[in-house]
């Protein structure tokens, strides 16, 4: 019972903070956030060290102690730039949105929807994600997005609301699979994150940015079972908040007689485009995140963030 009121309560203070955040002049609202994210990296000494573990990691001790340090910096903006564009995105007009945002190689995507081609999009943690969701969904045809379910349930009610406000459909991670597999037999379109990090069960082991790293096979699998165009998809953090979304050339279906070796093949193909997208701009990348400790674990063991 006092779990429960206690939830009820962190609840109601949460929708007060987004209210006033809402209410706040914009000029306000993002000086606010760039605070916190300037306290996020005086503070999170440990997550600092995961950041510089992966980039020295990744290219071999090339960067200075300048350049991780603005890397670092970079991360916290863009993680709470997530939070504020979630929170300006319940008011954005229309208007305001494709001034905000554009978009290249839209041809691609248009192309193959009216071929009325199964569609995967698939891409990083990268640049604002949020930004890129609510355009897609609100301009260009609504996507299937598979989210992780928190402790919260009425804060993960909220953020699912907020963000199927623009049309995108919310499917949570435990049980995706279903949902996503009746989306592709409706040849309708699913968006994957598939940057994070993965078990040898769930996924596949690929070269990602020159490393050994495990990646989900959803998308592979279901690319392979559907005929669907694998399209990689990144939304790039530009001056003065603004957006640019870019398509990339779609991984063609592969379906051979051999299902681990196009499983396989599918999934380095995949690898190879978030980490071409990865290496466009590096800083924009969700440097925190522990993504090659299935291999590597010895470069997180050295500092005192070891989950």
């Amino acid at each position: 019972y006092k779990d429960l009121m206690m939830k009820k309560l962190v609840y109601r203070l949460f929708l007060i903070v987004v209210f006033i955040l809402r209410k706040m002049p914009r000029f306000i609202r993002r000086s606010f956030f760039r605070f916190i994210a300037y306290l996020g990296y005086v503070f999170a000494k440990k997550t600092n060290k995961v950041i510089e573990a992966n980039l020295n990691l990744v290219f071999e001790n090339s960067l200075s102690k300048d350049e991780i340090k603005e890397i670092q910096k970079y991360s916290y903006f863009n993680m709470v730039l997530w939070v504020q564009s979630m929170i300006e995105n319940l008011d954005v007009s229309e208007k305001e949105l494709k001034e905000t945002v554009t978009i290249e190689n839209e041809e691609i995507l248009i192309k193959l929807r009216k071929e009325n081609k199964p569609i995967i999009l698939i891409s990083a943690h990268y640049g604002n994600i949020e930004m890129m969701s609510y355009y897609f969904n609100k301009f260009l045809f609504p996507v299937y997005q598979v989210a992780r379910e928190s402790n919260f349930n009425e804060i993960d009610e909220f953020l699912i609301k907020a963000r199927e406000a623009s049309g995108s459909k919310i499917v949570f991670k435990s049980g995706a699979l279903k949902t996503l597999v009746k989306a592709m037999m409706k040849k309708e379109s699913v968006s994957l994150i598939i940057d994070q990090n993965t078990n040898s069960k769930d996924g596949k082991e690929v070269e990602f940015l020159g490393k050994r790293a495990n990646q989900t096979s959803s998308s592979a699998l279901l690319a392979r079972k559907f005929g669907a165009y694998i399209i990689p998809i990144a939304v790039f953090n530009q001056d003065d908040y603004k957006y640019k979304i870019k398509v990339y050339e779609p991984i063609i279906p592969i379906k051979t007689d051999n299902e681990i070796e196009d499983l396989k093949h599918i999934s380095q193909l995949e690898a190879n485009a978030i980490s071409d997208i990865i290496l466009e701009d590096k800083k924009q990348w969700f440097w925190p995140h522990k993504r090659f400790k299935s291999h590597y674990r010895e470069i997180y063991e050295k500092n005192p963030n070891n989950k």
